[in-house]
């Protein structure tokens, strides 16, 4: 056990030379290093997502200053003003709406057609044709 304390301690000593030694400023220094690691996650974030949701120049760059300049605030702003939907989304969409009107254009009902599609025949009309052919 003392084995891996003693090289932890021998790991992060050139790393804690950029920690302050008071407890309160190096805690201090972390929080701020936490804070700077979640607005990149936040500029990433908004950078890969918003290229996913449209192809306008304009709202992508506006959208990444935003977050970048207000970090929280400008990416629940961002939120609130994407678009619902990626563009993947709305080329299926378009897609399976042209489908489906193809579909329901091609399969048109004939008016004596019965509900569902199914086609039943009269028994009356066959066993008038059985009887004039005895």
């Amino acid at each position: 056990m003392t084995f891996i304390a003693t090289f932890l301690q021998r790991f992060a000593q050139p790393w804690l030379v950029f920690l302050a030694e008071d407890p309160a400023l190096r805690l201090l220094q972390c929080g701020m290093l936490l804070v700077g690691v979640v607005v990149i996650f936040l500029v990433f974030y908004t950078t890969r997502d918003i290229l996913l949701r449209t192809h306008s120049f304009w709202y992508m760059f506006f959208s990444i200053v935003l977050v970048a300049a207000l970090p929280v605030v400008g990416f629940f702003l961002y939120l609130l003003i994407r678009p619902s939907r990626t563009s993947k989304e709305c080329d299926t969409e378009e897609l399976l709406t042209e489908i489906l009107v193809e579909l329901r254009q091609t399969k048109r009902r004939a008016p004596s057609d019965k509900k569902g599609g199914v086609v039943k025949k009269s028994k009356k009309n066959d066993t008038s044709k059985e009887n004039l052919s005895l």
